[in-house]
């Protein structure tokens, strides 16, 4: 087995904030929801998606039905 050194291992080009910046506003809160109400317990993700929604100046609130 050949090992690889760190450095020469090709990895992902983009980011999870990366992908969090090329959603439109509506997919993003869709998203930041469906985390809350399902219990989804990721909590960097989670907070990722919250620092993105303060960037955009939408209120992270949870919706309740």
């Amino acid at each position: 087995m050949q090992v690889l050194k760190y450095n020469l291992i090709n990895g992902p080009k983009q980011t999870v904030t990366d992908y969090l910046q090329s959603l439109n506003n509506d997919d993003l809160q869709n998203n930041f929801n469906s985390l809350l109400v399902y219990g989804i317990r990721m909590p960097d993700l989670v907070r990722k998606m919250r620092d993105e929604l303060r960037k955009r100046k939408i209120d992270t609130q949870a919706i309740l039905f």
